[in-house]
């Protein structure tokens, strides 16, 4: 599928009962899990000026990460205020993009990947962005966290039936959340 020949991917852990958030923050701390995610969203190369990713989130997911970009990431921030960047001096950020819609950023974020030669935009949240993001991505990567989380307020989507499980791995176990996991990749069939 890919998004201007740039690869559109999502990463996020979710619960058995698909919760991705409370409080608009994670409902589970494993550390494994942190690791996986800067593993993916960063490239081996480092970019001339230190980036080696790009990733697209909303609002609240920014804001639920300190209201500070990613380290080595260009963060797309996108949100309705049209005065955002600037109430948050943003506009001063050389890395962080604040975009009104999806597909502005998603077009300006698989431009900058070309010209980093990166393959991947990777989507990292929030229960909007990746709802409506699916109709875009390629791949999806989720860890599945062995639990319920009765009181979330933030949900991943159901994957439509183009997805389909391409890897797997052995059931993992977090000591300090005393949580089950497992990451799973799904990807898009060819002829979806």
């Amino acid at each position: 599928m890919s998004y201007a020949g740039t690869q559109v991917a999502q990463i996020a852990a979710i619960s058995r009962n698909r919760c991705i958030g409370k409080d608009n923050a994670l409902p589970w701390h494993i550390s494994a899990d942190l690791q996986h995610f800067k593993q993916l969203t960063t490239s081996d190369n480092d970019h001339a000026d230190g980036m080696s990713g790009i990733v697209i989130m909303g609002r609240k997911t920014f804001e639920s990460m300190g209201s500070k970009p990613l380290p080595k990431r260009v963060c797309f921030i996108i949100t309705s205020d049209m005065d955002y960047a600037k109430t948050h001096a943003l506009d001063m950020r050389p890395y962080v993009h604040v975009m009104h819609n999806l597909d502005d950023a998603l077009t300006s974020a698989a431009s900058l990947a070309h010209g980093m030669h990166l393959d991947t935009v990777w989507v990292i949240g929030g229960e909007r962005v990746f709802r409506d993001a699916l109709r875009y991505t390629d791949r999806v990567e989720l860890t599945l966290v062995d639990t319920d989380i009765e009181d979330g307020d933030a949900f991943y989507p159901e994957l439509p039936p183009a997805f389909s499980t391409a890897e797997e791995s052995a059931e993992q176990h977090d000591d300090n959340s005393n949580l089950s996991y497992r990451f799973v990749r799904y990807e898009r069939s060819a002829s979806a």
